[in-house]
């Protein structure tokens, strides 16, 4: 019973980061910004995701997410974080379990990613340029689709394990070019 039930959330979730951005429902067209996609993968990617045990998400704390553009993000969060499973904060903060790297021009998202290369953070960046820099997973747009892709030699880095099933899904970064 317990292999049918992850069975199936594993095909949920796979469905759910395969689907397009835009979808069709009843004649019309649904559409979603890039950050409400963003927002939303972010939540879900935190689920198959292990910090190392000292730096875990406590489970009664909210996850800290902190954004160099929290602003855009903000609207797909909840202000008030008591009782909430997540907290959005502006980067620089000390301590946060994930860091959005969206918005920063690149010489910016690089000295970020320097600094916190080896601490258990998972970094999530939307461009080949954050992927080189050594983001743990990184979200691409092709043909109107999320598509994953994971940097293991980053997550091992911050101490981060992430699990098979994502990896199944996600494009694995290897170095150099290949995007």
């Amino acid at each position: 019973m317990h292999r049918l039930r992850t069975l199936i959330i594993a095909l949920f979730f796979g469905a759910f980061l395969l689907m397009p951005a835009t979808g069709i429902a009843g004649g019309k067209g649904l559409t979603a910004s890039v950050e409400q996609l963003q927002a939303l993968f972010v939540q879900r990617l935190v689920r198959y995701v292990q910090w190392p045990a000292k730096a875990a998400p406590h489970p009664d704390e909210p996850i800290i997410i902190a954004a160099t553009n929290a602003r855009c993000l903000r609207p797909y969060f909840a202000e008030d974080a008591s009782g909430q499973r997540f907290k959005l904060v502006q980067w620089p903060v000390e301590a946060p379990h994930v860091l959005v790297v969206n918005g920063a021009p690149s010489r910016e998202s690089a000295a970020i990613m320097e600094r916190v290369a080896t601490l258990p953070i998972l970094t999530i960046g939307q461009s080949p340029t954050n992927l080189k820099q050594g983001v743990v997973v990184n979200f691409r747009m092709v043909g109107g689709k999320v598509k994953l892709q994971i940097n293991p030699a980053a997550a091992e880095q911050a101490g981060l394990t992430v699990s098979s099933r994502l990896l199944r899904i996600s494009q694995i970064y290897k170095g150099g070019d290949n995007e």
